[in-house]
């Protein structure tokens, strides 16, 4: 007995239509996205590529193919070798893209490349491994970007960098050069100071040893030979006493003007080089020489010195030295009818402080002096501590006077005077 095949119901046609029409959907879709990323991808300036497991293009987009001057269908199914890329280039690139499809980790590089048709330049290239539904690599998708103004760039700017580089050296060698030469000359000009100061030291040091012979001979020999004048006129006025007045009174002028001579040379033997200042130190010395002055020029002189031991020679000289040259510039320039000067010594300084009421320094002299650029009585001061490691300092005020005060550091004065 035959069996009626049962009609299909009208739900299931019904559901069957629909599934179709969703199917058809779907394939136009895809087949219109894949229009679009071809389109896309054909239209893009960097190169856009798929390999497969082979190592063989399945996809070129048009910029890869107008680098070739090739066709997509005498493209799709070679790989490198047979696209006549250079052996070595080639090799690298069929080596890359297996290690992307047994890594299944996508790499980035770059290189260099001509093709056939003589286009080329520099170029970065991107594999990424694409994976079907159980993970494992189906395909090799590539991009490459043409990176050779970048390169250019970069090479323009290495070498720049290596010019600069090299004319930053070559200014360092210039200015090691220059400063070598200007360290010499600087060395040169130090020199040639010191020796000027040591001529300068070594020219005062002459100068006071030859005041001090010099009031020797006036005290020794010429002091003697005037008091020995003075004793003989002594002895011819007694004689002529009673005789000739007129005669009598012409030598009793000349005794009187021998004796006036003997002490003009005694004064001018002490100024030179006080005997005081060997035999009883400074304190005697300076009172000596501040009295003297006083009845010589008519300048009130207060002199006031604590006690302290006496020092070394050489700063015993060159304090009695400032001072003869401050109240001497006192005389000569200020005007000031009055001084003080005090003297004080401690276990490492003496400081010695000359003052006068006179007219003063203007602004612009003061700092010519300050610069030992005026009088050669100042240097000469300067200079006299220098050895000494001494300082001098001027302080003063138009129409108000003048300071000068003098540091010397007795502690190294032995040292010195050597």
């Amino acid at each position: 007995m035959r069996k009626k095949h049962s009609k299909p119901r009208r739900s299931d046609i019904s559901e069957l239509k629909a599934t179709q029409q969703k199917s058809d959907e779907l394939r136009f879709q895809l087949d219109q996205q894949a229009r679009v990323l071809d389109i896309t991808l054909s239209h893009i300036s960097d190169f856009a590529y798929i390999f497969n497991r082979e190592g063989r293009f399945v996809f070129v987009n048009q910029s890869l193919l107008n680098l070739w001057g090739l066709k997509l269908e005498d493209a799709v199914g070679k790989n490198f070798f047979e696209l006549k890329y250079p052996d070595e280039l080639a090799a690298r690139l069929q080596q890359q893209i297996q290690t992307v499809f047994d890594t299944k980790d996508g790499l980035r590089d770059e290189t260099a490349y001509t093709s056939q048709t003589g286009a080329g330049g520099y170029y970065e290239y991107i594999f990424r491994p694409v994976l079907d539904r159980e993970g494992n690599v189906e395909l090799v998708a590539g991009s490459t970007r043409d990176i050779t103004y970048r390169k250019q760039v970069e090479e323009n700017l290495r070498q720049s960098q290596e010019r600069l580089r090299t004319l930053a050296e070559s200014l360092e060698h210039q200015v090691h050069e220059r400063t070598k030469e200007l360290q010499m000359r600087t060395d040169n000009v130090q020199q040639q100071s010191d020796l000027l100061r040591e001529l300068s030291m070594r020219l005062m040091k002459t100068q006071d040893e030859e005041r001090r012979r010099i009031a020797r001979e006036l005290h020794d020999s010429a002091g003697q030979v005037v008091a020995a004048i003075s004793i003989n006129m002594a002895q011819i006025c007694s004689r002529l006493s009673g005789g000739d007045s007129e005669l009598a009174e012409l030598a009793n002028q000349v005794q009187t003007m021998a004796g006036e001579l003997e002490r003009e040379i005694r004064t001018t033997s002490y100024l030179l080089h006080p005997p005081l200042l060997d035999e009883l130190g400074l304190r005697a010395a300076l009172s000596w020489y501040v009295e003297g002055l006083q009845e010589r020029i008519g300048i009130d002189v207060h002199l006031a010195i604590t006690k302290f031991d006496r020092l070394s020679e050489d700063v015993e000289l060159t304090i009695f030295r400032v001072i003869q040259e401050c109240l001497t510039n006192i005389h000569r320039h200020s005007g000031s009818k009055s001084a003080d000067i005090s003297v004080a010594c401690d276990h490492a300084n003496v400081v010695v402080e000359v003052r006068d009421y006179g007219s003063g320094i203007s602004e612009l002299n003061l700092a010519r002096i300050r610069g030992r650029g005026v009088g050669v009585g100042m240097r000469g001061m300067f200079e006299r501590v220098r050895p000494f490691a001494g300082d001098v300092r001027i302080d003063s005020q138009v129409g108000k006077g003048t300071t000068i005060t003098i540091t010397i550091p007795h502690a190294r004065s032995a040292q010195a005077a050597h």
